[in-house]
């Protein structure tokens, strides 16, 4: 009965997504139509006098994002030229009294719907931008009633105002905080010619982050410092236009089943080699299913009939964060495989040998994606009974990441590929990636690029610019319907280039990722060329670092560490990369960039903020050096002075986004258990 209702509730919700997923689906293909025309219009600004006035919508669909967006537009053209615009209610203009200033219009206007400028037919964070007879028009589709920082909030007129600033001033946002925004100081601003109209092109752009506050560890000194760097990168993220209009935030649809119906109904559970069906190693979050039976299909469309809501609608059917582990003999004829037999042995043996976190054995099985794709397909057919149209999500991951071999699936079948795209980059991993989006897309079904780039490698300098930046164009030439990418680790000192290539190549930009890069490098003003040399020097260090050297590491440090090592602990074997030698080097290189850059105060302080992210790395590699001599002899004080110089250079980081102060103490902790 509560299933009927929440289907009569939903019905023209239901409806109303059909129509959206068809737009969004058009607009992965065509996307900005209509890009700005280059030419001079009029004068903004020049550096000592306004020429314009700001014109506010009096009733726009959300007044915090027009407010925003004006003074946004008002800070950077300041910045550039020494003077500021001043901005007035559009109840306020005066023709006479304004008459020798020309006009820019945000939001929706009344001078705007008269020039036949409306967003109102836009998709959420569309915009119009529109240039003529010394007017120019910012119009996109807004709404919601908080504030632009919250992901959900529609923002077409703000960055409506961001192309206009990137285009006509050139400012860049290397990353958060004032010392990360690039503003050329100019004698005059221009607007260019403008007809353009911009659609958005994915139905969200996604960027996790970790920035939880941590108590009594190294990390923030109050809970307002936490917020004020929270507050940087979410407007660090505005500005490059990353969204979440449409929620896409289904979490793994398992993770209650075992306590839910472990008991009772054991058969929707994996078939361990062991015979039993049980979670593998007692981690009940981490069960895997049995996805071939047929009552997990019938649960989990109930459940989606019991929970579904207007703002997520899908069938969800991800999987636990786990391999796929199930070995019951309808599983195993899923799979198209020829070796089932042999591989099966292969998985019980390291199965019985032994697997502390459950991850070894299943590869054993090869890869289950045909096995998955059936389970999706089964699981839509039963949807269909109550919605012909039903769209179900779930992941490519683990041991079912591979494309499937013989499986078609359909454009209601949504694929988040959490691919391979890991340290270390390198031109394998490139390879499996583009072949893994090439295989999916070619299923039928639409992909989320969710990948774990930059978890592998803590607060250590790397530089995958150019591999990222080329593997992501290559996504967008196949078909992106959204991102959402695990996680925004924060280390904008160590690896700001692949950071900002990241963000740059998600609008997509009509740039190359050379040409982003040289954006970024362009900052450091006379010391460009230096700092180029310095993250190229750091592209070379990691380019050694095959994944066969980087498993053979792993699996050495392994066996010596009672706790394992995972991506999360990266800084235990850093020291096996990052060497004294190599760690010199890096020095060397940043003194060049520094001298380069002396007689100029911005660049020469963001070479400092370069250079502190290289001290953290190195006391972090010194902290964890002084670590394991202490587990090796029982005397922890070197580790707790090494420790306390760690957390004393840590405090003076707080404002400057250097280090995400809460990933690395919760990474770090994890090792050092470190006392209050």
């Amino acid at each position: 009965m509560v299933a009927q209702q929440t289907d009569l509730e939903n019905r023209k919700t239901m409806f109303r997504l059909k129509v959206v997923v068809a737009v969004w689906s058009c607009l992965t293909v065509c996307s900005a139509a209509e890009p700005g025309t280059v030419g001079r219009g009029f004068t903004v600004a020049t550096a000592d006098k306004p020429m314009a006035l700001l014109v506010l919508a009096d009733k726009p669909e959300n007044p915090q994002v027009i407010k925003y967006a004006a003074a946004e537009f008002q800070r950077v053209i300041q910045k550039a030229t020494g003077v500021k615009i001043a901005a007035i209610p559009e109840k306020q203009l005066n023709r006479q009294l304004h008459k020798n200033l020309s006009l820019i219009f945000l939001g929706p206007c009344e001078a705007a719907r008269r020039a036949g400028v409306d967003a109102g037919r836009l998709p959420a964070n569309g915009y119009l931008i529109r240039s003529g007879d010394r007017r120019l028009f910012l119009c996109g589709k807004d709404g919601g009633t908080d504030h632009p920082r919250n992901y959900h909030v529609d923002m077409g007129t703000l960055f409506a105002v961001y192309e206009f600033l990137e285009r006509q001033v050139g400012v860049r946002w290397l990353w958060p905080g004032d010392l990360g925004e690039f503003v050329p100081r100019q004698q005059h601003v221009v607007t260019g010619v403008w007809k353009t109209r911009s659609l958005p092109r994915l139905m969200q752009r996604y960027w996790r982050f970790e920035a939880s506050l941590h108590l009594g560890r190294q990390a923030w000194s109050s809970e307002g410092s936490v917020y004020d760097y929270k507050l940087g990168v979410y407007k660090w993220l505005r500005r490059h236009r990353f969204m979440r209009r449409h929620n896409l935030d289904y979490a793994e649809a398992f993770r209650d089943y075992w306590k839910r119906f472990g008991e009772t109904r054991p058969k929707l559970f994996n078939l361990l080699p062991d015979g039993r069906r049980q979670p593998d190693g007692a981690r009940p979050h981490h069960v895997s299913m049995c996805v071939s039976e047929p009552e997990l299909w019938k649960q989990v469309v109930v459940d989606w009939r019991v929970n579904r809501t207007a703002k997520l609608p899908w069938v969800n059917c991800k999987p636990n964060d786990t391999p796929g582990k199930c070995v019951c003999r309808r599983c195993l004829d899923w799979d198209e495989r020829s070796d089932t037999a042999a591989a099966t042995a292969a998985a019980r043996k390291a199965f019985v040998a032994g697997d502390r976190d459950g991850w070894s054995w299943p590869g054993h099985l090869g890869s289950l994606s045909d096995r998955y794709a059936k389970y999706l397909l089964a699981v839509q057919r039963e949807a269909e009974k109550f919605d012909k149209n039903a769209n179900v999500i779930s992941y490519a991951y683990a041991n079912y990441m591979r494309p499937p071999t013989a499986a078609v699936l359909n454009n209601r079948v949504v694929i988040a590929l959490a691919s391979s795209l890991f340290f270390p980059y390198t031109d394998e991993t490139s390879r499996e990636f583009r072949n893994d989006w090439k295989g999916w897309s070619a299923t039928g079904a639409r992909l989320v690029f969710r990948p774990n780039i930059t978890l592998g490698s803590h607060n250590m300098p790397v530089h995958f610019a150019r591999r990222v930046g080329a593997d992501i164009q290559h996504a967008f030439r196949h078909g992106v319907l959204a991102t959402d990418l695990d996680s925004l680790t924060g280390m904008w000192a160590t690896q700001g280039p692949s950071l900002y290539v990241i963000a740059r190549t998600l609008l997509p930009v009509d740039k190359t990722v050379d040409e982003i890069l040289d954006e970024y490098y362009g900052a450091f003003g006379s010391a460009k060329a230096a700092v180029k040399q310095y993250f190229d020097y750091w592209e070379r260090v990691t380019e050694p670092v095959t994944r066969k050297r980087w498993q053979a590491i792993v699996n050495r440090y392994g066996r010596q560490d009672p706790d394992g090592l995972n991506f999360r602990t990266f800084y235990k074997v850093a020291h096996e990369i990052y060497t004294p030698e190599v760690m010199n080097e890096g020095r060397r290189l940043l003194r060049v960039a520094a001298e380069r850059a002396a007689a100029e105060e911005t660049a020469s302080r963001r070479v400092g903020f370069l250079a502190k992210g290289l001290r953290d790395a190195q006391l972090t590699l010194e902290t964890q050096e002084a670590f394991r001599e202490f587990r090796k002899t029982g005397n922890r004080s070197g580790f707790d002075v090494a420790l306390k110089r760690l957390k004393d250079f840590r405090r003076g980081l707080e404002k400057e986004y250097v280090v995400n102060l809460s990933y690395v103490s919760f990474q770090e902790n994890l090792t050092w258990k470190i006392r209050d």
